[in-house]
C-alpha cells in the first residue's frame, strides 16, 4: 500500500485512525502484467470489525469506503460489513450472500486470472461463489479499507500458471 487516508501506512500495513474508517490504495498495477495463463493470488490479512477490498480503474475511493454505491467505479468491491459484492444493503438492511466478517483477525485471498481477466475471492479459507471482470483500463488499483482502529495489509502475492490454459494453448 502506498497511500493511506484516515490512517497511516507503516511497513505496508494500513491502520485506520481512531474513531474513523480509513482506506489505502496501491500504486497502479498494469493489466499487461497479468499475462494470459497467469493466476495472481493476493493475500490480505488484518484485524478488524469489518473490512473492504476493491479493484478499480482509479484510486478515487471516498470516505464511504464500505459502500459500493458511492464508489461505483470499482470493478470489484467486497464489503464484509454487509457480505456483498458490488452492492449495498437492500431497503430492508439485510446481509448479502457472501461472507460477513464482524470481528477479529481475517484472511482474504483475491485470485486474478489472466485467461479471462477476472477476480474471485475467499474469506477465512472459504471460497466465495462468483467471478467479476477486472477493469478494462490499462491499469487498476487495489484498495483496502478497515473500520475504526483496525489494520489490513497485503501479506503475500503468489504468481502461478493456469495449467489448463497452458495445455490448451500448446495443443
Amino acid at each position: 500500500m502506498v497511500d493511506g487516508h484516515f490512517g497511516t501506512v507503516v511497513d505496508g500495513v494500513f491502520t485506520s485512525a481512531s474513531g474513523v474508517s480509513g482506506f489505502a490504495a496501491s500504486a497502479p498495477v498494469l493489466i499487461e502484467w497479468l499475462s494470459h495463463g497467469t493466476v495472481v493470488a493476493i493475500t490480505l490479512t488484518g484485524k478488524s470489525g469489518w473490512f473492504s477490498a476493491a479493484i478499480a480503474s482509479t484510486n478515487a475511493l471516498n470516505r464511504y469506503v464500505h459502500h459500493y454505491n458511492n464508489n461505483h467505479h470499482a470493478a470489484f468491491h467486497y464489503s464484509s460489513v454487509w457480505g456483498r459484492v458490488n452492492s449495498d444493503t437492500d431497503d430492508d438492511w439485510t446481509y448479502g450472500t457472501f461472507a460477513v466478517h464482524e470481528e477479529g483477525p481475517f484472511t482474504a485471498v483475491l485470485a486474478l486470472r489472466g485467461s479471462d481477466r477476472t477476480v474471485s475471492f475467499s474469506i477465512n479459507g472459504v471460497q466465495q461463489s462468483g467471478v467479476w471482470a477486472l477493469p478494462t483500463t490499462d491499469a487498476f488499483y487495489l484498495m483496502l479499507a478497515t473500520g475504526s482502529s483496525s489494520n489490513i495489509a497485503v501479506t503475500d502475492v503468489l504468481v502461478t500458471t493456469d495449467l489448463a490454459v497452458a495445455v490448451a494453448e500448446n495443443m
